[in-house]
């Protein structure tokens, strides 16, 4: 009898552990399919060319605005010795850079030239301006709000700006307006806007590489559900957890009531469907065969997908990179160049999936991607790559 029953609870926790043990095996699988001596590139773009590289570098995030036919760049040169999310810790924080917001008028006509149409955005009256490390950034252009994820020195938060860029003879400015801290909110990645005092935000961990590293490593490589989607409402100052999701990063609405979140840790993009309350509750998912970073959404309907095929290769230059630059006395600009592979992909509502960008040296690292349909131009963004690639169909 007592076999019996060790028998019985034996195939009853093996039948509830296979869905994670599955889950594992896959992304483990992706992690040798994906290797760099086997990895293919892809390239179905018209015309691709990577612009800014002496200008702009390791730019995490972006956004475009149609209407206006401009684009936003988050970008922290400082990431290469301080990257709060992956674990890069420079012991002399008197030298890391502080990261910009760039804007990019594409569609200027009167710009003399290409270099023209980017300037960076002036941050007034912000306080942390030296110690401003921005990651997922978003815009409501109704009420020309501009919300950032900043991996500041003294913790993470989000800082909400008032945007003017009205006059393209002008420096644009973004002026401080409020930060927002939460518990909830531990490490803030991405963030999309549902109504102007309404957001939600992906934390892409609970156990931070800056105080748990160990935590932390375990947290992403057994795909725990520890980080997660919070919804924010700035008007009764709420915060909410509303999905468990492992290593949470990119999100971005798909219509009115469904939301995408990338879940980084186990190679999917999950979809969510939006109650009254704000709840989310999960409705689908779509398996990947790469480890998605940043998500947008174009004009059709269309969802762009950007991350990383292969991690460890990504990891391993970030390492070599903080080396290189801890020992260099002469500022060697060799230590910020380096390879790890990228790639896009689209994915439209009757669940096709079609590889538009596969590369392991015009950009590194990248994490999103943004496209203008109308204006048919798309921009892809490196996490550890100089310039942006600027491409066409």
């Amino acid at each position: 009898m007592v076999s019996v029953i060790r028998i019985s609870l034996s195939i009853l926790a093996l039948a509830l552990l296979y869905p994670f043990l599955a889950e594992r095996a896959r992304v483990v699988r992706l992690l040798v399919d994906n290797a760099p001596h086997k990895f293919t590139a892809v390239n179905t773009f018209a015309a691709s060319s990577v612009k800014f590289a002496d200008r702009i570098r390791n730019c995490e995030d972006g956004l475009m605005i149609d209407e206006d036919h401009v684009a936003i760049f988050s970008c922290d040169p400082g990431r290469d010795v301080w990257n709060t999310v992956m674990g890069t810790f420079t012991p002399d924080l008197s030298t890391i850079p502080h990261g910009n917001l760039h804007l990019y008028r594409y569609s200027q006509k009167d710009a003399s030239d290409e270099e023209a149409k980017l300037t960076t955005i002036e941050l007034r009256d912000f306080p942390g301006a030296k110690e401003f490390h921005p990651l997922g950034i978003e815009y409501h252009r109704p009420t020309s709000t501009l919300y950032v994820c900043n991996h500041g020195l003294n913790g993470s938060r989000i800082e909400i700006f008032a945007l003017d860029f009205s006059d393209s003879s002008k420096t644009p400015v973004a002026t401080y307006q409020r930060t927002i801290i939460s518990p909830l909110i531990r490490s803030p990645n991405a963030i999309t806007v549902l109504s102007e005092h309404e957001l939600y935000v992906s934390s892409d961990h609970y156990f931070l590489k800056r105080y748990n590293p160990v935590l932390a490593w375990i947290e992403t490589y057994l795909g725990l559900p520890l980080g997660g989607v919070v919804y924010v409402n700035l008007l009764t100052n709420e915060f909410r957890t509303v999905a468990r999701v492992p290593f949470s990063n990119g999100i971005t609405l798909l219509n009115e009531t469904t939301v995408a979140v990338a879940s980084t840790s186990t190679a999917a993009v999950r979809f969510y469907e939006m109650s009254l309350d704000r709840s989310l509750q999960q409705t689908g998912a779509v398996n990947l065969d790469f480890m998605p970073d940043n998500l947008s959404i174009d004009k059709d309907g269309v969802l762009l997908i950007t991350g990383h095929p292969h991690p460890p290769t990504l990891d391993k230059m970030r390492v070599e990179r903080l080396g290189c630059l801890l020992n260099s006395t002469v500022g060697n600009p060799d230590c910020v160049d380096g390879k790890a592979p990228t790639k896009v992909v689209e994915w439209s509502a009757d669940g096709n999936i079609k590889t538009l960008y596969a590369t392991t040296s015009e950009i590194v690292g990248g994490c999103t991607s943004l496209r203008d349909t109308v204006y048919n131009i798309g921009i892809t963004l490196g996490l550890y790559g100089k310039g942006v690639l600027i491409w066409n169909q």
